[in-house]
């Protein structure tokens, strides 16, 4: 089957770049909030998409899996119901490759920072992964009726807890909002450590995901 109109929808700025290499027709942000998905599933959808992705970083609820594992989940669960990706476009990314982990993807409305919070999701679903895009992502493509795949990246392991700051470092367009770290940081210094932590976490999945990229030039 032809996807000539291939479309992506990444969580923030730096999972665009990356995403360019797969040659989508149309890139568009959630800016990590579920609102912003919605907007940006609205535009994908006036672009007349064939096809979509559900692209970048996850974080990892399977306490196996660590930070850099690449995800070709073969489903994705949101309110307790779960969607099948396509399987040709997993096998065009590469599902069948050894490093490659497969399981479903636990679909999230808001961010997962503490570690108790991914073990409590892990027991509850056996969830690999858990995102904040690729529900809505699924839930799209069965009401367009155009086929959907997951590629995402473990930025943060099972036992990982965030810094509060986490879930206020991002602006509305998916970029890193430096004011408001810098002035956080200011007022919580102890988050310093944790957040370096993510921050090396980070670049080792970000540079995971490219070298796997280099596979489809």
């Amino acid at each position: 089957m032809q996807y000539d109109r291939l479309g992506m929808l990444v969580g923030m700025g730096l999972e665009v770049q990356l995403a360019k290499a797969l040659n989508p027709a149309i890139i568009e942000m959630s800016g990590a909030t579920f609102q912003g998905a919605e907007k940006a599933l609205e535009r994908l959808s006036s672009a007349k998409i064939d096809s979509i992705i559900s692209f970048g970083f996850a974080a990892g609820l399977d306490p196996v899996i660590k930070a850099g594992t690449i995800l070709l989940p073969h489903s994705v669960v949101i309110a307790n119901q779960e969607y099948y990706a396509d399987p040709e476009l997993r096998f065009r990314l590469g599902a069948e490759k050894s490093e490659i982990k497969l399981g479903s993807l636990l679909h999230s409305n808001e961010i997962v920072t503490s570690s108790q919070k991914k073990s409590e999701l892990f027991k509850d679903t056996a969830c690999i992964a858990v995102d904040m895009e690729s529900g809505l992502v699924a839930q799209f493509s069965k009401e367009k009726q155009i086929p959907f795949v997951v590629l995402r990246v473990v930025c943060d392991s099972a036992d990982r807890d965030l810094p509060p700051l986490a879930s206020l470092a991002l602006t509305q367009n998916g970029k890193l909002d430096i004011p408001k770290i810098g002035k956080n940081l200011l007022t919580h210094p102890s988050q310093i450590k944790d957040l370096f932590g993510v921050g090396v976490d980070m670049a080792w999945a970000y540079w995971r995901l490219r070298r796997y990229l280099t596979y489809f030039h």
